[in-house]
């Protein structure tokens, strides 16, 4: 009896700490989020996504015939069409946090989120 209340006592501490976790981390979700479109490593736009007033598109298109269509929406960035031949980066989706990228690799494209453009990437620890 006395396990059996320990163990749900862990479990209870477990879950809290999950939960404060999780709200310390979207706490700052509200902050501006830029999104950086790469081509083949080179920066091609930088776009503020949260003062996107209409959803719009636009080409990115490789040297070697290759294109990939951008949607952008209020928070939210993805790519609706491609060339490439398994459409990885359609199936993705739209991203709005920088979790995770989306990536085009027969494309060599690269959507990521991030902070504001003059923030030089490096944090206190590194400094």
């Amino acid at each position: 009896m006395k396990k059996n209340i320990i163990c749900a006592g862990v479990i209870v501490l477990i879950l809290a700490a999950s939960a404060a976790f999780i709200a310390l981390r979207n706490s700052g979700e509200d902050k501006q989020r830029w999104a950086y479109v790469y081509s083949d490593d080179v920066l091609v736009n930088t776009i503020s996504l949260n003062d996107v007033a209409e959803p719009y598109t636009f080409t990115v298109e490789t040297a070697d015939g290759g294109y990939n269509v951008v949607s952008v929406k209020n928070g939210e960035i993805g790519i609706s069409e491609a060339s490439c031949p398994d459409l990885v980066c359609v199936h993705t989706g739209y991203i709005h946090s920088s979790a995770l990228p989306v990536v085009c690799l027969p494309n060599k494209l690269v959507i990521r989120i991030g902070g504001a453009p003059e923030d030089d990437g490096v944090d206190a620890v590194a400094k």
